[in-house]
């Protein structure tokens, strides 16, 4: 393996780590650090007669609610143009860091191409199917380019010995986590299939791994 190889697989390795360790770390912090400010809680369950294991249930429990909570108001502050302006500012910080602000700006722009879907020309522009991993077996995919590089499509022309054959380049993302990773696909168009479905929609049934029914989500809002 030559050294160019190894360095190249090196740092797709953090890439792909960094990004998770990451976001687990914040979330242990955050989670440890609910979880001692609810401790006056316990104490008081403690005192009331409520046995050990019970407890730890119901601390956890508060603690993923008031961390939704806190992300939900995150959320909205930062749709308000002073959270924009603040969230901006953060950016441009870690941007800088050696290293992480490479990949953190990768995951942050991939993150707004999923999640915002509101910029012309910065967005997944339809929703389809296609066969993959398995014959037989079907994934959501965005649409990001009616036409692949010439020289993609003309190597794919060989590979399949067909020259008169048509691409799409699709996105298939990787749930629970669009955000993360996923697999940039040219597929041939005939075999993608499209789906009657909005890309928020699509994304929200990625993150929830198809619990939110979307159909049924809009037939409840159009009620």
């Amino acid at each position: 393996m030559s050294e160019q190889n190894l360095q190249r697989r090196f740092l797709t390795g953090i890439a792909v780590v960094i990004p998770l360790a990451v976001s687990a770390w914040v979330l242990l912090a955050l989670f440890n650090f609910v979880g001692g400010v609810l401790s006056p809680i316990s104490n008081i369950l403690s005192e009331s007669g409520v046995e050990s294991g019970t407890i730890v249930i119901i601390i956890q429990a508060l603690s993923v609610v008031l961390i939704g909570i806190v992300v939900l108001i995150i959320g909205t502050i930062a749709q308000q143009q002073v959270g924009a302006n603040i969230i901006k500012t953060i950016d441009n910080y870690v941007t800088q860091l050696p290293g992480i602000g490479s990949v953190y700006q990768t995951t942050r722009q991939m993150s707004d191409l999923v999640l915002d879907p509101s910029e012309d020309g910065a967005q997944f522009r339809e929703v389809k199917l296609v066969e993959f991993p398995a014959e037989n077996a079907y994934t959501l995919a965005f649409l990001t380019s009616e036409s692949p590089p010439e020289s993609v499509a003309t190597a794919a022309d060989r590979l399949r010995g067909d020259e008169s054959a048509a691409y799409h380049t699709v996105f298939l993302p990787m749930a629970p986590n669009p955000v993360m990773g996923g697999h940039l696909t040219h597929v041939p168009v005939s075999r993608i299939e499209d789906v009657d479905m909005t890309v928020e929609q699509a994304v929200q049934y990625i993150l929830t791994t198809g619990i939110v029914n979307t159909d049924a989500s809009a037939g409840t809002q159009s009620e």
